[in-house]
């Protein structure tokens, strides 16, 4: 698999592209939804180790969001997404749980924007704008 076809070079840095792109690997639906309940784990770690910088506003906001996003995916209702649908939506999840990718999340008051930008591409490329968050 080349990887989904996604255009980011406007809308996210550099880095960011790098990073994303390396995680939208191939997800079975199955694994997708293993990764649902990762995300909110991993959020209750970063409570443990937050600083008092850390917006953990944004960071919940952002672990509710994904995890409601792969949920429609794997749900009862069988919507599902395709193969290069669950490749980003892995992507915006395992960039969420990297904690040193572009703005360090626990030590940077900015940490979780690098974070939104890439989930709202995302949303973008799903079509789902209504889904989008903004940082704190």
């Amino acid at each position: 698999m080349d990887g989904p076809a996604i255009d980011l070079d406007d809308l996210l840095h550099p880095d960011e592209q790098r990073r994303f792109r390396a995680l939208c690997l191939e997800t079975s639906a199955a694994e997708l939804a293993e990764l649902g309940a990762q995300v909110p784990a991993h959020f209750e770690q970063m409570q443990a180790m937050a600083s008092h910088v850390t917006d953990l506003e944004t960071a919940e906001r952002l672990s509710d969001a994904l995890v409601s996003l792969i949920g429609d995916g794997t749900g009862p209702d069988g919507a599902g997404f395709d193969a290069d649908e669950r490749a980003l939506i892995r992507g915006a999840a395992e960039y969420f749980m990297l904690l040193a990718d572009t703005d360090d999340d626990l030590s940077n008051p900015i940490g979780f924007d690098d974070d939104v930008r890439v989930f709202n591409r995302v949303l973008d490329r799903l079509d789902r704008p209504e889904r989008k968050i903004e940082p704190s």
